[in-house]
């Protein structure tokens, strides 16, 4: 049986176990059994989240009432910067529910492959948001199982545009870094909104690991590690029509780049 097989299974489990308990006990116990397994995301429709503390790899956030300084709207961010990492991210963000059962499959079918370096993400946009304010990083096939109904309860109470918005004002790009107006600032001392197709192609590299792909933007320079994700990010940008020729062709790295990532 395959990874994304046994958590279909638990899924189905957990939603009959709450449809029994519906039955024998009443609405107030799958109530109180549902707030067991889930966090209230309803905060997330008055409050702002916010970045507080990293241990490891695990951020965690606060939800506060005042809107952060560094927060920006989805309309004052570039839509270069919105398409290339909705291209890197989650190319089907519209289109899905919360999750993406064939990049799920891919994912582990890519990573269960002998030799392989660089491991694939099988999350949605939605499914990162969801973990990063509401769940830990274990690597446990319950908390997958959470992540993934949780991320349907995500887009069913909240419209795209809020999801992706509170996706890129918290999303981290190295250390200390949050949120995509201190990361543009951080790396290219410009706004949101006047990112260019390569800077928001650097941004989109970096996301999948942004403590270590930091290292690969140096003094405005990339490393060939980096210079090659980025031109197949752009060219990606390019095939779908998000940029235009113009913009593809102006988007080439500098010539003298470190050969060190």
């Amino acid at each position: 049986m395959t990874r994304a097989h046994i958590l279909y299974s638990v899924a189905v489990t957990l939603l009959i176990t709450a449809a029994l308990t519906m039955s024998y006990r009443g609405g107030r116990a799958v109530t109180n059994f549902y707030h067991q397994i889930f966090p209230d995301i309803s905060v997330m429709k008055t409050q702002y989240p916010i970045a507080v503390s990293k241990v490891g790899p695990h951020i965690n956030y606060k939800f506060q009432k005042q809107r952060p300084v560094h927060w920006v709207n989805l309309s004052q961010i570039s839509k270069q910067a919105v398409a290339a990492i909705l291209m890197s991210e989650d190319s089907g963000f519209f289109q899905h529910h919360g999750y993406e059962p064939e990049a799920i499959r891919a994912a582990i079918e890519h990573n269960t492959k002998p030799g392989v370096k660089v491991k694939r993400g099988g999350s949605t946009i939605t499914q990162q948001l969801v973990k990063n304010l509401f769940l830990s990083n274990e690597k446990t096939i319950t908390r997958k199982v959470r992540e993934l109904l949780l991320s349907m309860e995500v887009e069913r109470k909240y419209s795209k545009k809020k999801i992706l918005e509170t996706y890129l004002n918290i999303a981290e790009w190295g250390p200390g870094v949050y949120g995509i107006e201190e990361a543009s600032q951080r790396y290219f001392k410009k706004s949101p909104a006047d990112l260019t197709a390569h800077d928001a192609a650097v941004l989109a590299f970096m996301l999948p690991n942004p403590t270590k792909y930091q290292h690969s933007v140096r003094d405005g320079e990339l490393t060939a590690f980096a210079q090659k994700r980025v031109e197949t990010i752009l060219e990606r940008m390019w095939k779908t029509g998000h940029i235009s020729d113009e913009e593809y062709t102006s988007s080439e790295v500098q010539e003298e780049i470190p050969s060190n990532l």
